[in-house]
């Protein structure tokens, strides 16, 4: 079997309770089968509460929450399962977290979620180029999914051409969202039509320099639309709101955001200078974005082989990257600065409370297709403005 990981996933390293936050809290966590299995066989006293801890919803064995923690997260931000029956006790999803994987036939791919705080601070850390390593491993494959394997080969080369824009720092980082946004807009064309022979034409070209600065030229056409960016970003909001949340407290502080930018009719103006101010700030720090939008994309993009929807997860990356941008302008607005803690802390925030939720990525994708402020060309309207 393959196995790709990104470079920096060699680095991590749970810092435990010396964490700003805590992977035990704000969400449940589903008890694998096995692991459940070994629960009810669990002897003596911690055995009756490990049991007495466990809720039964929907043919899922769940960890009990208490207020937003689990119930054996202990005061010191430690695990009493982990304390008391060591670390093979624990279920699946907490031995594996933060590392999130997709498997594709003989292909694994392994990364850490940026919804754990110092996986996020590795990400935003990381100012070279993201390389990703593949290695064989010695294990043999339990399962093929069914996949179309012409589909899954041309979004792999696919999503090479994607890194290859993403990181092409001769380029504005607007104008590498903008190509990606328009590759992929082909591509999907090309699966849509059934196709796919001619998805490889459409990556030699957006290889290509001259046809990139062409490209890149006639973006020039989108300057100038300020009024469509201000409108488009409060309906995102709009609709980020009407997701579900890890508790009903405004986690990403949205409310707070509409209210301060889209109170009154005159605030327009304030809006866009603030953004252009927060350019030049962060101007030295778009590694950071760049590092974000390949996180989604490495993350979202290969999934396409199950559903043929390419086009939702390069828009799931970069409509992120847009709200994750704007909760860092009103950070700063509110500060005066924004820090590495800052940063860290909302897109850690974003990702454990709109990333964690399947629902919400599914959502979203349905949403791209039916609300026209997330079509390619007001999406290019709101990057180039």
């Amino acid at each position: 079997m393959k196995l790709r990981v990104p470079d920096y996933l060699k680095e991590f390293k749970c810092i435990a309770s010396q964490c700003e936050d805590t992977c035990c809290a704000g969400w449940e966590v589903v008890i694998d089968e096995d692991s459940y299995k070994k629960y009810k066989k669990a002897k003596g006293e911690f055995g009756k509460r490990l049991r007495s801890e466990i809720i039964h919803r929907e043919g899922e064995n769940i960890f009990t929450l208490k207020g937003d923690n689990c119930a054996f997260l202990n005061e010191n931000k430690m695990c009493d399962l982990y304390t008391e029956l060591g670390e093979d006790s624990l279920c699946y999803t907490c031995k594996m977290y933060p590392r999130h994987i997709e498997e594709f036939g003989n292909l694994r791919e392994i990364g850490i979620s940026l919804s754990c705080p110092e996986a996020a601070r590795l990400i935003l850390r990381h100012n070279k180029k993201v390389e990703f390593e593949v290695s064989e491993i010695q294990e043999e494959i339990t399962s093929y999914n069914d996949i179309d394997a012409l589909l899954f080969i041309n979004l792999l080369q696919c999503r090479k051409v994607i890194f290859h824009i993403l990181q092409n720092r001769n380029i504005k980082l607007e104008h590498r969202i903008s190509l990606v946004l328009k590759f992929t807009n082909e591509v999907q064309e090309g699966i849509d039509e059934d196709n796919l022979m001619g998805i490889k034409p459409v990556m030699e070209k957006y290889l290509d320099m001259n046809f990139i600065e062409g490209v890149i030229s006639n973006l020039g056409k989108y300057k100038g639309k300020d009024e469509v960016k201000y409108n488009n970003m409060k309906e995102f909001l709009k609709v980020f709101k009407e997701l579900k949340h890890i508790n009903p407290n405004d986690p990403l502080g949205l409310e707070k955001v509409l209210n301060f930018f889209w109170n009154s009719d005159n605030e327009e103006e304030s809006y866009l200078d603030k953004h252009k101010q927060f350019n030049q700030y962060y101007e030295d720090n778009l590694y950071k974005f760049e590092n974000l939008l390949v996180y989604f994309v490495f993350r979202y993009f290969m999934k396409a082989v199950f559903d043929y929807d390419a086009a939702a997860k390069v828009n799931t990356a970069v409509v992120s990257y847009l709200m994750i941008k704007e909760l860092f302008v009103f950070r700063w607005t509110q500060n005066g600065e924004l820090t590495e803690e800052d940063a860290v802390d909302i897109m850690h925030m974003y990702s454990k409370d709109i990333e964690h939720l399947e629902e919400n990525i599914e959502a979203l994708a349905e949403v791209f297709k039916t609300n026209p402020v997330f079509e390619l060309e007001e999406l290019l309207s709101i990057l180039m403005n």
